[in-house]
């Protein structure tokens, strides 16, 4: 079957955080939607059909997670990632960031130092000093339009007895796919250290060509054995507000913590019946869409390279290896962040994420969103060059 991403839906007045809760950032909520990261492409019909299929009976009542559903999730990590996972593994969560602060919740005291790599995606920030926790950040190392673990950092701070390191794998918001050289050198250093390695994969698969998304556990079943793994199929397949989510555990020590946590304590292992239903569709049904559209995703990423190349060569955009994400670098231009960022807001009228809220290192940074139709990314890319004309 043949997928179609070209068609605009209307998503305002639907309670949708992205275009109808813009104001309280932006000042107005009459601006081209590019910023936070769901998708503008209709969630799959297989999915839909699953929800309205379970919708047709008339009791909504207590419910369990299926046979079927744990299934669904050990097939497609084998088929997806090449990653065997057993389903006693196989834990829920209600959303990868809720997740996050169950496992903070679980694993550490306050005051325990948790690591992030920064610049990054802000609920890290949130999740590790709402819970009084000691934040320990290890910036990325900026060059070349790409980015790099900074590993001379990363161990010195891990010796100063950090808990937990936090990993974007893929990364939100410097777009890379990280190898497995990368990933296996942070994990033995986790290893060396006793530091619990939490990693965050909810983009592992939106993948461009000629990358390939490596789940942090698959390495070794050493470094497995130190590594919660936090997936689901909400940025896959547009189905962020179903709130569903699995923790992936393969030491039962580990993973029997978490579970009692997340039972005795917070009593939200249930989640809810339709998350669970989309969830087992997406997974089981959902290979050709997945591959459609990280066709479409990287028909954008080139023709937004390619328009900014031309265009706009004062800005750089930054090698794109995986996410929808595009995370493009301003500093050559002569303005303040603040003089930047109101340009986008009153010259260019487009919603965009500030650089400034995933760290200080994302200063002259913007995101753009380009899961969405094509026309929608010329339509904004247009709107930034006649804002930025003077500068060209």
């Amino acid at each position: 079957m043949i997928y179609n991403f070209n068609d605009p839906i209307n998503r305002k007045n639907t309670n949708s955080v992205k275009y109808d809760l813009a104001y309280p950032i932006y000042g107005t909520n009459d601006l081209q939607q590019m910023w936070i990261a769901d998708m503008d492409f209709k969630t799959p019909d297989f999915i839909l059909k699953a929800i309205e299929e379970r919708a047709k009976h008339p009791v909504l009542g207590y419910t369990f997670h299926s046979d079927t559903f744990y299934d669904s999730i050990v097939q497609w990590m084998k088929t997806r990632h090449q990653w065997e996972i057993q389903r006693e593994w196989i834990h829920f969560a209600p959303g990868i960031v809720a997740g996050l602060s169950i496992l903070i919740q679980a694993f550490t005291e306050v005051n325990d130092k948790v690591l992030i790599f920064t610049p990054v995606y802000n609920p890290f920030y949130n999740v590790v000093q709402n819970q009084d926790r000691s934040l320990v950040l290890s910036p990325l190392i900026y060059e070349n339009e790409t980015y790099h673990i900074d590993f001379e950092d990363l161990e010195k701070r891990l010796k100063d007895n950090v808990k937990i390191v936090i990993f974007c794998n893929p990364h939100n918001p410097v777009c890379r796919c990280w190898t497995p050289d990368e990933l296996r050198k942070s994990g033995e250093l986790c290893l060396q250290y006793g530091t619990l390695l939490i990693s965050d994969e909810i983009h592992a698969d939106l993948i461009m060509p000629g990358f390939k998304h490596t789940p942090f556990a698959s390495l070794s079943p050493e470094i497995a054995a130190n590594t919660i793994t936090c997936m689901a199929p909400s940025k896959s397949f547009n189905m962020a507000g179903l709130s569903t989510s699995e923790v992936i555990i393969s030491n039962p020590k580990l993973g029997k913590r978490y579970a009692e946590f997340v039972m005795d304590r917070l009593h939200v292992e249930m989640g809810n019946i339709f998350g669970d239903v989309a969830l087992e569709a997406a997974y089981t049904h959902g290979a050709d869409w997945m591959n459609q559209l990280n066709e479409y995703i990287f028909e954008n990423v080139n023709f937004a390279k390619s328009f900014i190349a031309e265009k706009m060569p004062f800005v750089k955009t930054i090698k794109h290896e995986a996410t929808y994400l595009s995370w493009m670098d301003f500093s050559d231009l002569p303005m303040s962040h603040d003089e930047l960022w109101q340009k986008t807001i009153q010259d260019a009228r487009i919603a965009l994420n500030d650089g400034r809220i995933y760290g200080k290192e994302g200063e002259k940074f913007l995101r753009m969103n380009l899961a969405c139709p094509k026309n929608d990314v010329e339509t904004a890319l247009l709107k930034l060059e006649r804002a930025f004309e003077d500068y060209k």
